[in-house]
């Protein structure tokens, strides 16, 4: 399949908005609910291009991208592990090491080692669900499903406390069922119904100002409205946040190409790194900024995403001249 330059700015945009999402900056706040949509998008964009409506070539890709998220589920933990030791050590807790702790990384994807890792675990049990469904000829079965956990997510996780009055813990939510899957199969069905979607005229035009712009607003109503009201449960996901990611999407994937660029070349070969090492630079300075200089301490809590950002792109890069990375 032909480069798509465009989608590859999307993938680096999402990995920012990722970086700004896990930053307590002073602006955080009216910035937190636009960043909701970048994991939503990552599963679309993986639905989408792995999807193919040869039944032989699908499963070879699923196949080849288990294998793949396998290894990095093992080698991003690992990396993790040593890190959570040494702070295990030096602090005497090892309460992370907890069976329960075991049981919710098997079942619920909460990583115990790095709390940016469900997403890893949760896209390869995806992947691995999506291949057992292929091979049966059971996947119409996800597009049924997609709306139906969209919705378990919503009413179980930021709306639960609207709902129900309650906090549901967000990891029963949060993991491959409610996230990784209907995401998936949102970029596997535009994908199969991609002829019809891309011919709808003014469909960038509709995605950005119609979509992009319209549930942006409507994400930070809803924020806004949940914590005026008290009800703002910890869930990321708002119900504008699937369409916000959908539009996106689609304005990406509609809009007229650009050529190959920095940008582009970074969310193709860095994105992925930075999402997975961008916590170790949080880790980092979080314990040296004390030591350092005043005016360092007020820089660091307005531009710290992108310091974090910029360490991070600077670390994958490293690592693949040294051959450590692809």
């Amino acid at each position: 399949m032909k480069r798509l330059n465009n989608i590859d700015l999307l993938k680096f945009i999402c990995a920012v908005l990722v970086v700004f999402l896990h930053m307590g900056t002073p602006y955080q706040q009216y910035i937190l609910p636009l960043t909701r949509c970048a994991v939503p998008c990552f599963l679309i964009i993986s639905g989408y291009f792995i999807f193919n409506a040869d039944d032989a070539k699908f499963q070879a890709r699923l196949k080849k991208n288990i294998r793949k998220i396998f290894r990095v589920l093992v080698w991003s933990t690992l990396l993790f592990a040593v890190v959570k030791f040494m702070f295990a050590f030096k602090q005497h807790d090892f309460s992370f090491l907890s069976l329960k702790a075991l049981v919710k990384f098997v079942v619920l994807n909460e990583n115990p080692f790095g709390f940016h890792l469900w997403y890893i675990g949760a896209y390869l049990y995806t992947l691995l669900i999506v291949l057992f469904l292929e091979r049966r000829g059971w996947l119409k079965c996800l597009y049924w499903a997609a709306p139906i956990l969209l919705m378990t997510d919503l009413c179980f996780g930021k709306y639960s406390l609207v709902l129900w009055n309650m906090e549901i813990p967000f990891i029963c939510v949060r993991n491959f069922l409610c996230v990784g899957i209907p995401y998936f199969a949102v970029g596997m069905f535009i994908k199969k119904w991609r002829g019809t979607l891309l011919g709808i005229r003014y469909l960038p035009l509709l995605t950005f100002g119609g979509g992009g712009i319209l549930f942006s607003l409507t994400s930070l109503l809803e924020n806004g409205l949940l914590v005026e009201l008290g009800l703002n449960a910890t869930r990321d996901h708002y119900a504008s946040s699937t369409f916000l990611a959908v539009s996106l999407f689609l304005f990406f994937l509609s809009a007229r190409q650009v050529g190959q660029n920095v940008l582009s070349d970074l969310g193709e070969k860095d994105s992925l790194y930075i999402y997975i090492l961008h916590p170790l630079f949080i880790m980092f300075f979080r314990t040296v900024n004390n030591r350092m200089p005043a005016l360092w301490q007020d820089t660091y809590l307005y531009l710290s995403p992108i310091i974090i950002l910029i360490a991070t792109i600077l670390l994958s890069k490293t690592l693949r001249i040294l051959h450590i990375i692809k």
